[in-house]
């Protein structure tokens, strides 16, 4: 994998993030540069390729698209917009780190956007559309090759060996080795916003404008539940008009393969 190919992938996968955020599908074509401030948010390279690569979006287009996402009516602050800009390059990183062509390649998004007054002279710009919302995007990369010694390379290719009486689960202990019969099923999926315990009396004397404690501070994460087993943890944002939740952090593999499983 080059630069060049590098950044066209990031470049994609902020279309295709875009696009799953606002509903609807993107495109994707070349531009040229801005003359404004931008927001820069930097990725950490790792593996076969290491360095970094640097997304840019302007000023204006990540205020509009942060309005979208998060349904401010005026223009929003500087610290919504940097935390929409991060949770979109987290998901550029995870999407990209999954697909084949990035075996061997590890991208990371944990530093937070910061502002320019101007893109670098050596960046590349696209511009994407996503119904009516239309945004540049730079990309910039700084990489070097890691060579993997011909020894290495020849034992990590070679198939595992192990015993017919044992063979390792990849996915850990306890969760099943044919998981691909099952990636298809349906599950319901609750949002849990609080909860707390109420004495039977209590119960009796509910009636309509009462109010029920639920022992949760205003800024504590709601719970993902899938078979009554959280499996994530977010906050509550408002998309085109509806409810819907931004997953701050994500429970274990295990642990979400075992919410598949029946109800306990």
């Amino acid at each position: 994998m080059t630069e060049q190919t590098l950044a066209q992938a990031i470049a994609d996968e902020l279309g295709t993030v875009v696009a799953t955020l606002l509903g609807g599908e993107s495109s994707v074509r070349p531009d040229a540069a801005p003359p404004s401030a931008v927001w820069v948010l930097p990725f950490d390279v790792e593996g076969a390729l290491q360095g970094s690569a640097t997304l840019l979006i302007p000023a204006d287009d990540a205020g509009r698209l942060t309005s979208k996402v998060l349904g401010f009516e005026d223009g929003p602050p500087d610290d919504a917009v940097i935390d929409n800009l991060q949770e979109i390059a987290k998901q550029i990183a995870g999407s990209l780190n999954i697909k084949p062509e990035f075996d061997g390649i590890r991208l990371s998004a944990d530093q937070p956007a910061t502002s320019q007054p101007s893109a670098p002279g050596n960046t590349k710009w696209v511009e994407i559309t996503v119904g009516d919302l239309t945004l540049k995007a730079g990309l910039s990369c700084a990489l070097i090759v890691v060579h993997v010694p011909v020894q290495a390379a020849a034992q990590k290719s070679e198939p595992a060996r192990s015993s017919p009486s044992h063979v390792e689960n990849p996915a850990g202990p306890g969760v099943p080795q044919n998981l691909d019969l099952i990636l298809d099923m349906e599950l319901p999926l609750w949002v849990r916003f609080g909860w707390t315990n109420m004495t039977l009396q209590d119960l009796t004397k509910l009636a309509p404008g009462t109010t029920v404690d639920l022992e949760r501070q205003p800024d504590d994460p709601v719970e993902v539940l899938v078979n009554n087993i959280v499996v994530a943890k977010g906050e509550v944002v408002v998309v085109a008009g509806n409810y819907g939740v931004r997953v701050t952090e994500v429970m274990s593999a295990q642990e979400r393969i075992r919410s598949m499983g029946p109800a306990s």
